[in-house]
């Protein structure tokens, strides 16, 4: 028994003895292919700290013939920062300077791989650093205590832009809005009121100064207008159930209650004005519809009759008492309104009628299919419709004066229906930003700025023509000095 359990030991040894000078001549003979060597690494400038970084290397080996070896094979090296042996491929963050990496294989004659120069810098190293606003919550005003800013950082040295370094620079970064000093760029929250200074610095280096103006909110007495709905007895009829939804809709985007998936605005207020549908006629009759009226017409009558806009001219109901809103098949749009006349020139971008002549059909038409039926672009363009009732413009409109308010950044319509439609826009100076202001052409809309708001409550103190709270209330109201149509007034057009 002995004996057959030492010749079984003899037997083992050899045998293993034979695979192991096997794998060593396998091992020899595919390590005596390598020619080159080639390092890589992603980074190789790093900030000084008190800390090792990782290089994150990555290494591959090529035969005389340019193609590469052992893919799935473990190799050994040597790895050499400046020409002494390091275990790992980490870099000491503490000394500042600049190292040569390269790796070498011992084969019978010592293969190199190429040099890396990798530098340890300080903060002399930083040119410039560029503090801004970030997309999500771009405004230089903000209403205090709605939501919380977000800003983003560029570092700059002699060669451009930084990047790959956003660890360090957020580890070393120093975020400052008025008084408030914070360790990082997101949900910033602004507790002060006035204009303030946004500062940053990185490793010491100081950035531009962002002006943000922080505004209190109000809390404003409520101004409630009845809506007239008129149909054409041609035309497309619209129901007491859309009718309602129309004024719910428009209620929530007035008061600030809608919501999308994307951040809150930080301007987004309640405008605190309210619609409801009218419940007499100009006679004072109780309607047997609520805000419902049928204007008889010829059955060939529509838009591209020659008498349309005159129709509707003599059609319009008080105007000094209600808002009009006409159904229509308008096929082109979704929907249009007209602007306000104002008895002086105290608000910019509204014509100045000295006169105080009634020679527009001030009012709203909607495209039943389109604004009711289809919701198309969204739900609420009633709402957006009433804002240009109520004196404003577009967000887009102009990139020189802009709507005339100061906290919707001005921007362009871009080019495909995709794009138009997008929630992510562009400043006219080319910054990103997210948009859901009522007043922009966009699927998801949510709110209306302080800035509109202002504009739209001294639009409605000075008007001409426009059903103010006391003017549904009085009995001696002064009728309107009616003239003949203008043809020259245009509505503005909303080509959803």
């Amino acid at each position: 028994m002995n004996t057959l359990k030492y010749i079984s030991f003899i037997l083992i040894f050899f045998l293993f003895n034979s695979c192991m000078v096997e794998r060593e001549e396998e091992n020899s003979f595919y390590l005596n292919q390598i020619d080159r060597i080639q390092i890589a690494t992603p980074l190789t400038l790093f900030f000084s700290e008190n800390l090792q970084r990782d290089l994150n290397l990555s290494i591959r080996f090529f035969d005389r013939n340019n193609r590469p070896l052992f893919d799935n094979r473990p190799i050994p090296y040597d790895l050499l920062l400046t020409d002494s042996i390091i275990n790992q491929p980490t870099l000491d963050l503490s000394r500042k300077g600049t190292y040569q990496m390269r790796a070498a294989f011992p084969t019978k004659e010592k293969v190199f791989s190429n040099n890396i120069e990798v530098r340890v810098v300080g903060p002399e190293y930083i040119r410039e650093v560029v503090l801004d606003f970030a997309a999500t919550t771009r405004n230089s005003h903000i209403v205090k205590g709605i939501g919380n800013l977000d800003f983003t950082i560029k570092v700059f040295g002699p060669e451009g832009e930084i990047t790959g370094l956003e660890d360090q620079i957020f580890r070393n970064l120093e975020l400052q809005v008025g008084n408030q000093k914070n360790d990082r760029l997101n949900n910033i929250s602004v507790e002060q009121l006035g204009i303030l200074d946004a500062k940053a610095k990185v490793f010491g280096v100081e950035s531009n100064t962002l002006k943000i103006d922080s505004r209190e909110d109000k809390i404003l007495p409520v101004y409630e207008m009845p809506i007239i709905f008129h149909v054409f007895s041609n035309g497309p009829k619209i129901s007491p159930s859309e009718m309602n939804d129309q004024i719910m809709k428009s209620n929530f985007a007035f008061n600030n209650s809608l919501r999308t998936s994307f951040r809150r605005n930080l301007n987004s207020v309640n405008s605190y004005f309210r619609f409801r549908l009218a419940d007499k006629d100009p006679e004072g009759n109780p309607l047997p519809v609520l805000g419902y009226n049928v204007i008889t017409v010829s059955n060939d009558f529509s838009q591209n009759s020659s008498d349309y806009d005159l129709v509707k001219f003599n059609a319009i109901w008080d105007p000094n008492r209600y808002i009009n809103v006409f159904i229509d098949n308008i096929g082109f749009a979704a929907g249009y309104a007209y602007l306000p006349d104002i008895p002086d020139n105290s608000i910019p971008g509204l014509f100045v009628n000295t006169d105080q002549v009634f020679d527009f059909p001030y009012s709203i038409t909607l495209d039943y299919n389109f604004a009711i039926k289809d919701n198309n672009p969204n739900p609420y363009t009633l709402a957006h419709e009433l804002g240009h009732f109520l004196g404003l413009y577009h967000t887009f409109d102009n990139c020189d004066v802009g709507d005339y308010c100061e906290d919707t950044p001005p921007h362009l319509l871009q080019g495909s229906q995709i794009e138009r439609f997008s929630n992510n826009k562009s400043t006219c100076d080319g910054k990103s930003f997210i948009s859901t202001n009522i007043m922009d052409y966009l699927r998801d809309v949510d709110h209306f700025t302080f800035d509109q708001r202002e504009r739209m409550r001294a639009v409605y103190d000075i008007a001409l023509f426009f059903p103010r709270v006391e003017n549904q209330q009085s009995s001696r109201l002064t009728p309107i000095k009616k003239g003949e149509l203008n043809p020259d007034v245009k509505p503005i057009i909303c080509q959803f």
